[in-house]
């Protein structure tokens, strides 16, 4: 006897149906993470260009300064052919003054910047910074775009 078979049992669907519905209840909790990750990164990626700016700013001021006086602190002093340029980083804001200007940038509360002042015997030569993107995700914090940056002054030839 033979028998034209058109199409699926009832079981073979009924296992497939089942199939789907164990793979979308899997896949459930990392979408919801992935989906509440996205807005986290975003402001993750527009903080650090911000800070991206203010290293830009500081390594031009470095690259003209005749040399690094100080870092006390919270403050970077440079000493440039036109007067000092005076970084400070206090309250989430990294302000920068001059003889003939002042800038503030306002940090996201969630950025984190160190600064290391390097010596060779008591004359500074370099600035090291570290920045970094911390933020508590799903209970625990995560750090996330860490980088360290040096930025050398150049030797004055005069």
């Amino acid at each position: 006897m033979k028998t034209n078979r058109h199409g699926y049992a009832l079981t073979e669907v009924l296992v497939i149906i089942v199939v789907i519905v164990v793979l979308m209840g899997l896949s459930v909790k990392p979408m919801r993470t992935l989906i509440a990750e996205i807005p986290r990164s975003s402001e993750a990626c527009q903080a650090m260009g911000l800070t991206e700016k203010v290293l830009e700013q500081l390594d031009a001021d470095i690259a003209q300064a005749r040399r690094i006086v100080s870092l006390n602190g919270q403050s970077l002093t440079l000493d440039k052919y036109d007067g000092a340029v005076v970084y400070t980083l206090a309250d989430e804001q990294i302000t920068r003054e001059s003889s003939t200007d002042r800038q503030t940038w306002t940090l996201p509360p969630n950025v984190h910047i160190e600064a290391v002042l390097w010596e060779r015997g008591k004359t500074p030569y370099a600035v090291q910074l570290k920045t970094c993107n911390r933020q508590v995700a799903l209970g625990r914090e995560q750090t996330r775009f860490s980088q360290t940056r040096i930025f050398f002054q150049k030797e004055d030839r005069r």
